[in-house]
């Protein structure tokens, strides 16, 4: 009977991704990655920011460090997988217990314990659409409000439950103030805010004397209000709302964020590098610069909070600037400058360097180093910016090679501390995108890519000069640009691409093709040699194949998740160790040639580049649009799933064993067929306290689930299975502590 023992580090939504000693850890420079979209300073030192792909971030100290926690997990939209959605508001009751709001049908998520586990509550109206902001009375009575299917929702358990609050029509709400149960505060688009002083029965609608979007608002008291909004807006009452002044504005853009600091208000917003200040109501206002140097010429705001004279600025591209002299001086809140969609990584084994290379929209870092093992970041030189790069190609730890869009060909030779892009100029590569690079010495090497766009012919280019002439190699077929090359010496050579895998045994002179056992109707994305016969590749239908005997044979490594979509890259250090990843940061690895495999995740959107140090070290980079991600790992064993490939005859959910247990016990269950599989924890009321298992689709056969208890208290509990959406079966457990 064939086995396959997979780890499961820090995969679902109760869990915190770095809440353990290892597995996956955000390195510098961080913050980085999607928007900051929101931000709370508890007080001087503690801090904690929302961002975009279920990412929230947590300082003691000021923002000297940072700890990541990927809360945003959810399979519902895409049946097998974990999508991450942006986290928008919250709530700080103190700085353990908070809640926070996504944009998407997840609704919210709570912690009592500063972030290391979550609940999750579902909005209970339409259920789907985006929380802008809460507005809590006390402990446990508060206020939601978002877009149209949302409305406004109140909550009396501390945001366990909410219902919706009625009579408020169709619209999008975006600020929420409300002194007592019966005087509430809305504003919304076209210049209009909402109030009742009923507790909603009935709702006035009132225009404050603008066309403007209002964004935000802040209220000192029951009739000390401001508001701000898209074209400079700004606003105030001191009446309750009963009438509205305006003043002149300190700029035409669009005004995100207010805050009230004493006598003192401050506004920002989109496409600027000033935040704005006034002490008297907004007839006078200072511009305040907050970018730090070297840092980028426009800027979105999203978000910004004020304890004492301290101003955190948070926004475009995961930066975070603070001032602790209400905004004199502007320093980083992070280790560095934000970097690019970052889309490859190399690892040394000897000397703690570490390359890391992305697309550099936007000013950000395109190609940033380490010399120590990932602790500290600086940004290499030289590098053109505004440009789309996609492969390095390291041959040791400090000569390599990048290419990218419009025929980048650039090369350092001290480890990514400066890079040569006068190769680039006058090349047979210009016109193309370069899509992979590789390079067996000095001067012998190749590059892959084509014209972008469908049909688009695939071209292998060669030099035997260091990049200064290439020459178009032949080759066997035609089609879409997307192929990766690596070659073991200067004969032997393998490339992968749309449906297919190809061999040179001649330095690329000729090329034959190698698919016996591949899947064709998938397009390979990644490729790494270990030697001369032993090759990896990965596709686009979350497999990965291997072959033992040159390309003659490949065989498929049984990766265990289906639905996952693309696996992007993959890296192995010989023959049966490797990792392979790709979308919604999911990371495989196994030590034993696919025979068993450790998930985790990464925490970032999607996984672009791995690179393994060693059986227990390995670097992985994320991108998106806006800004990059670059993780260690640490080898962790935090639980353990077993899967019996057998095909059982019908579902079945088995009684724990041993039962009563502390703390660890074993949940087994059996699926005839493939199937999303949840599995959740309950406690004595029936209250969702875990989700072990959110909807990932395994393959049919007898699995086993590990659990630890550690987190929970004595006590009787129920675990129910769900596959598919339906509930199986659930049995009851006992801790005893």
């Amino acid at each position: 009977m064939k086995k396959i023992t997979f780890l499961l580090i820090l995969l679902f939504t109760s869990l915190n991704i770095y809440s353990q000693s290892g597995g996956w850890q955000w390195s510098n420079p961080k913050p980085q990655g999607g928007y900051v979209q929101n931000m709370k300073m508890i007080d001087a030192n503690n801090w904690y920011a929302m961002c975009d792909y279920g990412v929230m971030l947590k300082t003691s100290n000021a923002g000297v460090n940072w700890s990541a926690f990927s809360i945003g997990y959810q399979s519902t939209l895409y049946p097998g997988a974990g999508i991450y959605t942006n986290l928008l508001s919250g709530w700080f009751f103190d700085v353990n217990n908070f809640v926070l709001g996504t944009a998407s049908s997840r609704g919210i998520v709570r912690s009592s314990n500063g972030g290391i586990t979550f609940d999750t509550t579902q909005i209970l109206a339409t259920g789907s659409g985006s929380v802008y902001d809460f507005h809590f009375i006390n402990a446990q009575t508060g206020y939601l409000c978002g877009t149209s299917t949302l409305k406004l929702q109140k909550t009396t358990n501390g945001g366990l439950n909410w219902v919706q609050v009625p009579n408020l029509g169709t619209t999008t709400l975006y600020s929420v103030y409300a002194s007592d149960t019966n005087n509430i505060f809305l504003t919304s688009t076209s210049g209009n805010i909402y109030f009742t002083t009923n507790a909603g029965v009935n709702w006035t609608t009132s225009n404050v004397g603008t066309t403007s979007t209002l964004y935000d608002s802040k209220w000192i008291n029951a009739t000390t209000g401001y508001l701000c909004g898209s074209s400079g807006c700004f606003r105030y009452t001191t009446n309750g709302g009963a009438n509205w002044q305006g003043t002149n504005p300190p700029t035409t853009g669009t005004m995100q964020r207010i805050l009230v600091s004493g006598s003192t208000i401050y506004v920002g917003g989109f496409d600027q590098v000033n935040i704005y200040s006034t002490t008297d109501i907004g007839t006078t206002w200072n511009t305040i610069p907050f970018a730090a140097s070297g840092q980028y010429s426009t800027f979105n705001i999203y978000s910004m909070d004020i304890v004492g004279s301290t101003i955190l600025v948070g926004g475009t591209y995961g930066l975070m600037n603070k001032s602790t002299n209400a905004g004199a001086n502007w320093v980083t809140a992070t280790s560095h400058t934000t970097v690019a969609n970052m889309v490859d990584v190399y690892a040394s084994s000897g000397n703690g360097r570490v390359i890391a290379i992305g697309s550099n929209t936007g000013g950000l870092d395109a190609c940033v180093y380490s010399t120590n093992g990932g602790t500290t970041w600086s940004r290499g030189t030289g590098a053109v910016p505004n440009n789309v790069l996609s492969d390095l190609s390291m041959r040791n730890s400090t000569t390599g090679y990048v290419v990218g869009r419009f025929g980048i060909f650039w090369k350092t030779t001290n480890g990514g501390v400066t890079w040569d892009t006068s190769r680039s100029s006058n090349s047979a590569l210009t016109p193309y995108f370069c899509n992979g690079v590789d390079f067996v010495d000095d001067n012998t090497g190749w590059v892959t890519g084509g014209v972008s766009g469908p049909g688009g012919n695939t071209k292998i280019w060669k030099t035997t000069d260091g990049g200064i002439n290439w020459v178009e190699q032949p080759q066997n077929y035609v089609g879409p640009v997307g192929v990766r090359i690596e070659f073991i010496d200067a004969n032997t050579g393998y490339t992968v691409g749309v449906s297919q895998a190809q061999k040179t045994t001649n330095g690329g002179a000729n090329w034959f093709f190698i698919t016996t056992g591949l899947n064709t109707t998938s397009s390979y994305n990644s490729l790494v040699l270990t030697d001369a016969n032993t090759a990896f590749t990965s596709n686009t239908n979350a497999q990965i194949f291997g072959t033992t005997d040159g390309g003659a044979n490949w065989s498929n490594l049984n990766f265990p998740l289906t639905g996952i979509g693309t696996l992007f890259c993959t890296d192995w250090i010989n023959a049966n160790t490797g990792m392979v990843a790709g979308i919604f940061g999911t990371v495989g690895k196994t030590t034993n040639r696919g025979a068993t495999w450790e998930i985790s995740q990464t925490g970032g959107y999607t996984t672009m580049g791995v690179d393994m140090v060693h059986q227990d070290t390995a670097f992985a980079v994320c991108g998106n649009t806006f800004g990059g991600e670059i993780y260690k790992y640490i080898k962790a064993l935090t639980g353990t799933i077993t899967w019996n490939n057998e095909t059982p005859s019908e579902y079945s959910l088995s009684q724990n064993y041993p039962n009563p247990f502390n703390p660890v016990t074993k949940i087994k269950f059996t699926l005839p067929k493939e199937g999303n599989v949840t599995l959740k924890i309950f406690d004595i009321t029936g209250q969702e306290v875990k989700t072990l298992i959110d909807g990932l689709s395994f393959r049919s056969g007898t699995i086993t689930y590990d659990f630890n208890g550690t987190e929970l208290s004595s006590g009787v509990y129920f675990y129910s299975l769900f596959v598919d959406n339906n509930r199986i079966d659930t049995k009851k457990m006992v801790l005893v502590k």
